[in-house]
């Protein structure tokens, strides 16, 4: 990356963990675990915007430090870095469904084909393709099943029939945490002839995921979650060879070369991650966004990724301690940070949302999915939030 100025705010690289929640207000007076769903913002982020702001009521547009192509060229290469990709297939957008559906009304389906999405996901990755069952092409569902090979088998079945033109799923499932294994994903794809998006907003940040070894033609996702970003934030990927020819069937006013001067009016486009910025961005959420990426670079992507593992392991021990059984059982040496909770070893105490609103009552925040009480931990999560968890869940089976 290049070098930072020197107004940035250090980020301590924390050789063990201790302490680190010191950084995430949320954990002094809460245990947040859903860090999957929704991320409260770090003290750092919180510093960088207070620099930004400083330096903006001063000079305005023209702050030297906070340069909107610097920033740009910062986020597009972390997260080039996280998905390793090139800098100049990302584009910033505002949430996984603009993304999706810009992308969707931007393609060509023929006639007879099939879209196909996993069962039960997340809708920003089911209404943006639904147009297209007005145009002669059929959306379908594939069954997720209860293992990560059973769900390979599923889509197997689904794609020998030859008429799947994209397939666009999440690589991790938003209320179970299975995580699918994408390399082989990818390698059905390609043998059958499907293009393969993805929804990577439950997967960035969280599981590795090598774009150069995978071959994914879209992919979108939320700032939000695992990468800790602003709320209204999100981010596309473009491969090089979808880019071919590739052109929004939106125009805005910063989708031409040379945007910044007016006239006369242009037809030339921006190369197509580009395009996907249509105009004036909320450059606010810019700024906190490079904040956190910054923070996870100086943590190191992949050991962020082995804590939220790890910080996962402490509470699927605890979980499994206190009578709990968990949807990750059935498939244990794979790993994954979202912990979805299936039943107790006395059924009469499993009632989700009566758990849920127990431990809200003492400030751990959890969600309800698919009648999962779902947990999901992030850096911000130390064991003393584990055993404060750990207490309010013996409270509670004791009542």
């Amino acid at each position: 990356m290049s070098e930072s100025p020197s107004v940035f705010p250090s980020f301590p690289k924390f050789s063990n963990w201790k302490g680190i929640s010191e950084y995430f207000p949320v954990q002094k007076e809460s245990v947040w675990l859903n860090y999957c769903g929704t991320t409260p913002v770090s003290t750092y982020a919180i510093q960088m915007m207070n620099v930004y702001l400083e330096e903006y009521a001063k000079i305005g547009i023209f702050t030297p430090n906070f340069s909107e192509p610097y920033i740009k060229k910062e986020i597009r290469g972390y997260l080039s870095e996280i998905l390793h990709c090139d800098p100049t297939e990302i584009g910033i957008v505002h949430n996984t469904s603009e993304g999706m559906n810009f992308y969707s009304h931007s393609i060509q389906i023929p006639k007879g084909k099939r879209i196909l999405v996993l069962e039960n996901e997340y809708p920003s990755n089911v209404y943006p393709w639904e147009h297209w069952q007005n145009k002669g092409v059929t959306l379908g569902f594939v069954k997720v099943g209860n293992t990560p090979n059973e769900f390979l088998e599923n889509l197997k079945l689904e794609l020998e029939k030859k008429d799947v033109f994209i397939l666009s799923i999440s690589p991790v499932h938003w209320c179970t945490g299975v995580v699918f294994d994408m390399e082989t994903v990818s390698a059905l794809c390609e043998r059958y002839g499907t293009k393969l998006v993805i929804d990577g907003s439950q997967a960035v940040g969280h599981i590795p995921l090598n774009f150069s070894k995978i071959k994914v033609a879209f992919c979108a996702f939320a700032a939000w979650k695992w990468l800790l970003g602003p709320l209204g934030l999100g981010v596309i990927y473009i491969s090089k060879e979808e880019s071919k020819g590739f052109q929004l069937v939106f125009k805005g006013q910063a989708s031409v070369v040379n945007d910044s001067n007016y006239f006369p009016y242009r037809d030339e486009w921006k190369p197509a991650a580009e395009q996907f910025e249509q105009s004036t961005i909320n450059f606010n959420d810019w700024i906190y966004f490079f904040a956190s990426l910054k923070m996870l670079s100086t943590l190191g992507f992949s050991r962020v990724q082995e804590r939220i593992y790890e910080v996962a392991g402490m509470l699927k021990d605890m979980l499994h301690e206190l009578g709990f059984t968990l949807e990750s059982d059935a498939f244990p040496d794979v790993k994954t940070g979202i912990l979805a909770i299936t039943n107790h070893k006395d059924p009469k105490k499993f009632q989700p949302e009566a758990i849920q609103a127990h431990l809200k009552q003492h400030g751990i925040i959890t969600a309800v999915r698919l009648g999962r009480l779902r947990m999901a931990p992030h850096i911000g999560i130390e064991e003393e939030h584990v055993n404060r968890v750990r207490t309010h869940l013996q409270t509670y089976l004791q009542k």
